[in-house]
This record gives C-alpha cells, structure tokens and sequence, in this order.
C-alpha cells in the first residue's frame, strides 16, 4: 500500500540532500508514494526541492538565536506562524509519515505532527546533533543516526537506530585503480585532492598554497576545488601559486576524485564525511571552526578515533598541514591502513536502512 509522506530540512545543503535521498528512496521502492516537502521561501530548499520535481510548501520558521535577542521574539513568532500553517497541511492532506532532517525549519512541522498524532521519523547527519533534532526528538517515534554513539542526546523514549548518511549510488560504484586510471595518473604519482567547500574555504586554500611550497615533488598533484562563489577571487590569488595545484571551479564527478586520491584534504561536513567513508580515502580533515555548535569537530573525531584519519584544527591548518602531509607521503602502509579503516566506517545502504525505518513507523 503507498504512503504519503511529508519532509522538512533545510538551511543547509547538509541537511537537504539527506531529505531527498531519503525521498528518491521512497519512490523508487514505490512509484506511487506522494511526497511533500516544507520549507522556507528564502532558504536553499525552495531553489533545490522543485528543481528535483518534488512538491514543496512555503511554511514560516526562522532561527532561534544561541543567545537571547530581538531576534528570539521573531523566531518563536515564526514557529507557531509555521506550526500553524504545518497543522492545517495535515490535516488537510493526512500523511501517513513525517521526516525531518534537521535545521531550524524542521521544528514548526515536527510540532504540528506531534499535535495531530502523525508518525515522526528524525535523521541526524552529524556526530553532534544540531538543536532542532535534539529538541523535537521528544516527538519522533524514531530517530537515525548517522554516526554511531550519539544515543545519549536524544529523548530516551524514541527508537534510536544507526544508519548511516545517505549519499549518491555513485560512491558506492568507484574504486581506486579504475579511477586513478581515468584520470590518467601514473602508479608513481601521488595525488591529493582539496576541497573547500563554500564554508570557509581561505584557510584550505591557504594551507594548500603552503603544502605546495614545501612539497615540489613534481610526481606529487594537487587539485584544489574551490566552488563557484569564490572561484573569480581565487583564481586572480592563483597566479601566485605554486604552479603544482591544478586550481577546479567545480568538479562534475567528484566520486571519481575522490576515489582516485591518495589523500583527501577538506572541511568534515557530514556529507563530505559520508562520501570520503564510501571510496575509503585517507583524509586530514580540517574541521570548520564556525560551524554549528562546532559540530564538524565532532565529525573529524570519529575518523581519528578509528585511525581513518587525521583532525588538524582549522587555526594549526596552515602551519602543520605540510609536515602532516609529508609524513603521511612518506608512509605507505600507514595509508593503506587509512584507506581499510575509512571504508570500515562507510554504510552504503543508509537511504533503505532510514526508508524501512520509514515503513515501520505505523506498526
């Protein structure tokens, strides 16, 4: 029998992909599930929700501030605006379900299935939860994780059950040599990929430029994403660089780079985490020090916990990551043991693992 079923997350892409993963599952188990998804109409959902084809919903929710301000009142006026509005969507429409994957515009619909007695399934991505799952996990019935451990900061009445991040089949489909292969990249060449990301990205680069001075092995190769926001900026600092660092606006197949490296140097967002896991690459991870509750520390702490890899903070970045590198260069076996362990923390069934969750919810 379909189910229909509403989603929320939204803010960050962090928190979005993992709402439509979840939701491509869905359909592809069952073509006739209907979907909705809630969001705000200035956040990043309302641009990439419709463009995947799915329903999506303007409902109010804004940021609860860390600290008490004006913007307090905004956000509870906000939230009972959008519970509201959340209250009357169910009803209107019955969905057998509701998803949440967390930020701050999850809380007014998770609320409002609460008060009309639908079933809440929550997904955190982080090793460190963000406030809303934490604070509406009193509501779910289930809560996935995707980080093992984490049980502790959710309501000990929900059912709490390790899945892992969904991301894109692709990871799952790539391995080292093949890759290596398409890219052209000699058995003897080393090749480091870097990533940015579009949060706080100066430090990477920065620390990259500084690797690249230290190291002038020419079998060495650095590939530098930096993103589309930064891209014009970059390239004009560029000009100074070591001419080593290949410098990508945007990498189109991203599974085959990172497969293909010999050591992965980024921030330790949840999804990037969960694709370094799934090609099992040996990774330094910088973690971005801004971040919510600085929950990407939290992240990189479960690779090094596993010796998968390494958590260089972002303010040691650019002084220690040349001799980090290089030590790791220059040790074989140790990366080996990287790359085993990595792959040992990678699920690759995370979106059928959450959707029988899913399923279960009216049992």
């Amino acid at each position: 029998m379909s189910i229909k079923v509403f989603l929320a997350g939204g803010g960050t892409s962090g928190h979005i992909h993992p709402a439509t993963a979840i939701a491509d599952e869905l359909k592809k188990q069952d073509p006739n599930t209907e979907i909705l998804f809630c969001g705000t109409a200035k956040g990043l959902e309302s641009q990439i929700i419709p463009a995947q084809g799915y329903a999506f919903e303007v409902i109010r929710a804004s940021q609860l501030p860390m600290k008490p301000s004006k913007k307090t009142f905004t956000a509870i006026k906000d939230f009972r605006a959008g519970k509201k509005m959340c209250r009357k969507l169910i009803r209107e429409q019955k969905p057998d379900a509701v998803i949440g994957t967390g930020g701050f515009v999850c809380s007014p619909l998770i609320a409002a299935a609460h008060k009309e007695k639908v079933p809440i399934l929550l997904h955190e991505q982080n090793a460190f939860p963000g406030r809303s799952n934490r604070l509406m996990s009193r509501y779910a019935k289930t809560v996935c994780t995707s980080f093992p451990g984490i049980e502790h900061y959710f309501n000990k009445k929900a059912k709490i059950v390790y899945t892992g991040n969904p991301i894109r089949g692709v990871f799952a489909n790539v391995d080292h040599v093949s890759c290596r292969a398409q890219l052209g990249l000699q058995e003897d060449e080393f090749l480091i990929l870097a990533m940015g990301g579009s949060l706080g990205a100066r430090t990477v680069n920065e620390a990259i430029v500084e690797l690249a001075k230290q190291c002038t092995d020419p079998k060495v190769k650095i590939i530098l994403s930096v993103g589309k926001q930064r891209y014009k900026e970059v390239m004009e600092e560029a000009k100074n660089w070591p001419k080593s660092i290949q410098v990508f606006e945007y990498i189109q197949n991203p599974e085959v780079y990172l497969a293909a490296c010999d050591l992965f140097i980024g921030r330790a967002g949840a999804i990037t985490c969960a694709e370094v896991q799934a090609v099992g690459a040996p990774s330094v991870l910088i973690p971005y020090p801004y971040a919510a509750q600085d929950h990407q520390t939290y992240n990189a702490k479960t690779f090094e916990d596993a010796n998968a890899g390494v958590l260089l903070p972002d303010a040691q970045a650019v002084e220690k990551l040349p001799g980090i590198v290089m030590e790791l260069m220059g040790n074989k076996e140790k990366l080996g043991d990287m790359r085993k362990k990595t792959q040992e923390l990678a699920i690759y069934d995370a979106a059928e693992r959450i959707v029988k969750e899913v399923r279960a919810l009216g049992k």
